[in-house]
C-alpha cells in the first residue's frame, strides 16, 4: 500500500513538475540559469569546433545596409523640424528590391530594417508600394512604434524580443507579441514557406499535432562577428558597394535573402556572443524549420521518467536521524539544478530546446520537503 501511495505521489509530482516547467519555460523574461548554462555551453562547442563563426548557408545572401545612409528631417507634433536622423537610403532599397522582385527566383526575403513613422523621404511611396506587392516579404515592426504606411501592414510581424530582468544578454526569443495574436517575424516566415503556424489552446500551445513553446531558445547555428565585417567567407555583400554598383551582382535563386545592419548599428549581446539583430532573426527562423520549438512525445516521455523516477527516490521515509528542513531544502534543490543542468544541455545539444533549471528545481525541492515534513508528522501519529 505504501508503495502505490508513493508511486501515486511521485505521479502527481512529475505531472506538476512538467507543467511547471512548461509554463516557466513559455515565460519570455529568463529567470533562472538557462541563459548562463548555454552561455557557457556555447563558449565550450565554439572552441572545440573552431571555423564554424562566420559560415552562411548556401540557401541565405546576407546584405548589409549599415554602409547606406541618408539624413532625414526630424519633425514635432506641430510638424516643425527639430533635428535630423540616418536612415538606411530608402531610395537604394527600391532598387534592391525592383531587382530582387524582377528576379523573381528568390525564395524569402527578410528585411529587417524598421519603417516606423516620423521619417519620410521622396522615395517612400514608391518603395512602400513595392513591398506591398512583393510575395514572400516580411519586415518588423514594434511594439512601441507605428509603421510609416498603411500598405506595409500585411507585409508588417513582430520584432520585439526580450532579456532577462537582471541581465541584458538575450536568450529567449517570443513568437508572438504581447496581445498573443500578431505572430512574430520568424514565426511568420515559418509560416508563409511551410503553412504551418503555432496555435494557442489557453496555456498550451501546438504546431499541427505537436505540443510546442511559445517561445524558442534559438541556437545561433550563424554567428556573424560584427569586428570581423566582409572576411575570406563573403558572410555578407553590402547593398551600395558590392550589389547596386553591378549588374547581375548578386544571386537570388532560392536564396533566404537577409537585408539589415551587420556592423556598428543593431547588434545584440546574445549567450553566444555580439550578434546583429537580423542574424539573430535567421538564427530563430533556423529553429523553426527544424522544429525546435516543438516538443516530441520522445521528450515529454523523458521528462516525465525524469521526474518520476527523483520523485519516487525522494519520496522516502525521513532518515531517522533527524536533520533541519533547511539543509534538506539546500540538498535537494543542488541535486534537481544538478540534474536539471544536465538535461537541459542534453536536450538543447541534440534538439535545440532548453527548459527552467532555477525555478522548477525550487518548485520541486519545495514541495519534496513538504512531503516529507507531513510523512514524518504520519509516522509519528
Amino acid at each position: 500500500m505504501k508503495k502505490l501511495k508513493r508511486t501515486l505521489s511521485a505521479t502527481l509530482l512529475a505531472l506538476l513538475a512538467m507543467g511547471g516547467s512548461y509554463f516557466c519555460t513559455n515565460l519570455e523574461n529568463v529567470f533562472s540559469g538557462e541563459r548562463t548554462v548555454l552561455k557557457y555551453w556555447s563558449a565550450l562547442m565554439n572552441r572545440l569546433s573552431p571555423g564554424k563563426k562566420n559560415v552562411v548557408p548556401e540557401d541565405a545572401l546576407f546584405i548589409n545596409v549599415s554602409g547606406d545612409k541618408q539624413l532625414v528631417d526630424i519633425k514635432d507634433d506641430m510638424g516643425f523640424t527639430v533635428g535630423n536622423a540616418a536612415i538606411t537610403d530608402r531610395g537604394k532599397l527600391v532598387d534592391l528590391l525592383s531587382r530582387i522582385k524582377e528576379d523573381g527566383s528568390y525564395r524569402y526575403v527578410l528585411m529587417d530594417i524598421s519603417f516606423d513613422d516620423g521619417y519620410a523621404t521622396d522615395a517612400d511611396s514608391a518603395l512602400f508600394g513595392l513591398i506591398a506587392t512583393m510575395d514572400r516579404i516580411v519586415i518588423p515592426r514594434h511594439a512601441d512604434g507605428h509603421l510609416a504606411g498603411a500598405a506595409l501592414e500585411q507585409k508588417a510581424a513582430y520584432a520585439d524580443y526580450r532579456t532577462g530582468l537582471k541581465e541584458d544578454n538575450f536568450t529567449k526569443y517570443p513568437l508572438f507579441d504581447k496581445t498573443g495574436q500578431i505572430p512574430s517575424l520568424p514565426l511568420k516566415m515559418y509560416s508563409d514557406l511551410t503553412g504551418r503556424t503555432v496555435r494557442r489552446h489557453g496555456l498550451l500551445y501546438t504546431d499541427g499535432g505537436s505540443l510546442s513553446r511559445k517561445v524558442v531558445f534559438p541556437k545561433m547555428y550563424v554567428q556573424i562577428d560584427a569586428a570581423v565585417g566582409k572576411d575570406k567567407e563573403q558572410t555578407y555583400v553590402n547593398m551600395g558597394a558590392d550589389i547596386l554598383s553591378y549588374d547581375n551582382a548578386a544571386n537570388f535563386e532560392d536564396k533566404i535573402v537577409v537585408i539589415g545592419s551587420y556592423v556598428d548599428e543593431d547588434i545584440h549581446t546574445s549567450y553566444a556572443g555580439d550578434i546583429p539583430g537580423c542574424v539573430i532573426n535567421y538564427n530563430v527562423f533556423l529553429s523553426l524549420m527544424k522544429g525546435h520549438h516543438r516538443i516530441p512525445l520522445v521528450v515529454i516521455l523523458l521528462y516525465f521518467l525524469l521526474f518520476f523516477t527523483m520523485s519516487f527516490l525522494l519520496l522516502r521515509g525521513s532518515s531517522e536521524k533527524p536533520q533541519r528542513w533547511g539543509w534538506v531544502w539546500a540538498k535537494l534543490f543542488v541535486l534537481y539544478s544538478a540534474v536539471m543542468t544536465a538535461v537541459c544541455i542534453l536536450v538543447f545539444t541534440i534538439l535545440g530546446q532548453a527548459h527552467d533549471i532555477l525555478l522548477t528545481s525550487t518548485l520541486f525541492s519545495i514541495i519534496n520537503v513538504c512531503y516529507k515534513k507531513f510523512a514524518k508528522k504520519d509516522n509519528h501519529a
